[in-house]
């Protein structure tokens, strides 16, 4: 039987909350891939630091002689709490609260935690913004404390705590939740054109653009994103005259690492449902590099972009990778094309893409790249700072720009997000400047 530990995290210390999928990942001599997902849905696991001091170490010591089996019930700390608007007293069995989350409901078991303490509650109505409990609160409670959903969880077979006086311990915990028990069902999918779908489509802050789902968010350049450049060639050295070197992968992969910055739970909450429809490494999406990645644009000419120089088509002319393009205008409309070709005329380059460009040369802000990638590992680890705000480091592996329907007809996926510096995502595909 599990048994309720009744901790609070320290929040000077922060919540690391990991999704964990499991790929098998088969990639030939050329580099191509194709992926296998193991798991349904993620395996989840919580590390938290709490404080533990005068009553609260003592309970915590009853707790864990109780769980014999490693079995435990807890608060999950970084859930979309309800939070009190108003202090009770004593005994109170109605609490009123800021919002109703969807995963509030009557008849269920839950958790109202304070700064300080923790308590198992049974809820037996919700009835707009007010909450009944079935039996009353213990003590007074104060405005802020926030009913949070009950997660069963797992210990390892060993739990340390730095005992600092025979009043005050702290201890580092990590909680594996019963797999299978809370589940996460990503938020309702737009209805998807089909891979051959000839311009993008935009819902709200989603974008599907040739059968594929697009990033729409910018890193936090405060943390320094790192770009390596993966060369795949080898290289034939018998230790004695001469060398031999071949390139048996057609293109540069890029790995893009970046730490993106949630301001809400539901802002972390949409960037998890990235990780979970691409089922870690298993899907594919279109990542931007929010970069300048063209040489000065000299003319645009119907559904072609001339740029300087032919350095940039001996690069790029032949290489799968480079297939997709962002243009940003200087209105902040943003503008994906892919690409169908590249040419040399008079000392420059000509880039010929789908559609109509859709912005003259003097109107183009930067253009960027917006490469076909898959996430680099199969774990997804949301650093939550408060609550609700939260910092998301994660690494993409770009790959050939194929045909979706060339991939295995399985790595389709949403990214949803929203470009927090400037503007809000539209459907008309306008970047509003604030």
């Amino acid at each position: 039987m599990a048994v309720f530990l009744p901790i609070v995290p320290n929040w000077q210390n922060g919540v690391r909350d990991t999704y964990e999928f499991k790929t098998d990942v088969f990639t030939t001599r050329d580099g191509s891939e194709q992926r296998r997902s193991l798991r349904v849905q993620p395996r989840r696991s919580i590390n938290a630091a709490v404080l533990l001091d005068g009553e609260r170490l003592r309970t915590f010591s009853d707790a864990l002689h109780l769980a014999r089996d490693g079995k435990v019930e807890i608060a999950d700390f970084s859930a979309d709490g309800a939070v009190l608007t108003s202090t009770v007293a004593n005994g109170a069995t109605v609490l009123t609260v800021d919002h109703v989350p969807a995963w509030l409901a009557g008849g269920i078991t839950c958790v109202l935690q304070t700064g300080r303490q923790a308590l198992k509650v049974t809820v037996e109505l919700v009835d707009g913004n007010n909450v009944t409990l079935s039996t009353g609160v213990a003590g007074s409670v104060g405005q802020g404390a926030q009913l949070l959903p009950l997660l069963p969880a797992s210990l390892g077979k060993t739990t340390t705590l730095s005992i600092y006086t025979t009043l005050v311990a702290t201890s580092a915990i990590k909680f594996d939740i019963e797999p299978g028990t809370v589940v996460r069902i990503p938020d309702p999918l737009p209805i998807d054109g089909g891979p051959d779908a000839e311009t993008t489509q935009f819902f709200g802050p989603a974008a599907i653009f040739y059968g594929r789902y697009v990033l729409l968010r910018k890193p936090n350049y405060l943390q320094q994103p790192q770009m390596a450049f993966n060369l795949g060639f080898e290289t034939v050295d018998y230790g004695r005259g001469i060398t031999k070197t071949f390139t048996p992968v057609p293109t540069i992969s890029r790995t893009l690492t970046a730490t993106y910055l949630a301001v809400s739970h539901a802002d972390a909450m949409a960037m998890l449902d990235i990780f979970l429809r691409a089922k870690g490494r298993a899907g594919e999406i279109y990542v931007p590099t929010w970069g300048n990645d063209l040489p000065p644009v000299k003319g645009v000419t119907g559904n072609n972009i001339r740029v300087a120089g032919t350095q940039f088509f001996d690069a790029y002319g032949s290489d799968d990778a480079h297939r997709a393009l962002l243009i940003r205008t200087k209105s902040g409309t943003l503008i994906p094309h892919e690409i169908v070709g590249m040419t040399t005329a008079n000392g420059d380059t000509l880039i010929a893409t789908t559609d109509t460009i859709g912005a003259a040369a003097n109107q183009i802000e930067s253009i960027s790249w917006m490469f076909v990638a898959r996430f680099a590992q199969d774990n997804f680890t949301i650093q939550w700072l408060t609550n609700g705000v939260a910092n998301i480091s994660l690494s993409f592996v770009t790959l050939s720009n194929l045909a979706s329907d060339d991939s295995f007809g399985n790595n389709w996926i949403l990214a949803t997000g929203q470009w927090r510096d400037l503007g809000q995502w539209h459907d008309d595909s306008v970047w509003i400047d604030d």
